[in-house]
């Protein structure tokens, strides 16, 4: 027993020659376990873009603004409109997404909207000023030119919902 002294370097090594095929067995456990789910799992790639809102600059006092509606409440509606599924539909189409001969166009249309995700970015300034500079919109996918493609499908949709 060691008591209360500092251990040195002559008792680590001593601990790892009684454990070395205890710390061997689980380092190549591991390691296999690792190569393993590699080859198991499938990849998952995230496109992601950032759309940043610039606020109207001209004095109010000139030119009337066209929309009164607060951001957040514009994001949320355009979001609605574009995970629509005849919005959806010719995404779907197009990049050929989850294809499968079990797979009906509701389910797709299901998958697609739960691989997009909208997050608005919240930062101390705009809490101060009560807007938000900007959003991010990613799309995942199992192919990453796929998932860049769509992402980029989806912010253009969401810039011309934006200028209508």
């Amino acid at each position: 027993m060691l008591g209360h002294r500092e251990m040195t370097l002559e008792d680590y090594a001593g601990i790892f020659k009684r454990r070395f095929w205890l710390i061997l067995t689980s380092a190549i456990l591991l390691l296999g376990v690792g190569i393993g789910l590699t080859y198991i799992l499938t990849p998952q790639y995230v496109s992601q873009t950032l759309v940043l809102i610039e606020q109207q600059k001209v004095p109010e006092d000139y030119v009337k603004p066209v929309v009164t509606e607060d951001l957040g409440a514009r994001l949320a509606s355009m979001r609605e409109q574009i995970l629509s599924r005849s919005r959806l539909e010719p995404i779907i189409t197009k990049f050929n997404l989850y294809p499968g001969g079990n797979n009906t166009m509701d389910n797709r249309v299901d998958m697609t909207r739960k691989a997009i995700a909208i997050a608005p970015i919240r930062s101390d300034q705009s809490k101060a000023t009560g807007g938000m500079p900007g959003f991010f919109i990613s799309f995942k996918a199992q192919d990453a030119r796929i998932a860049q493609q769509v992402c980029g499908e989806i912010t253009s949709l969401f810039v011309s919902a934006n200028l209508n």
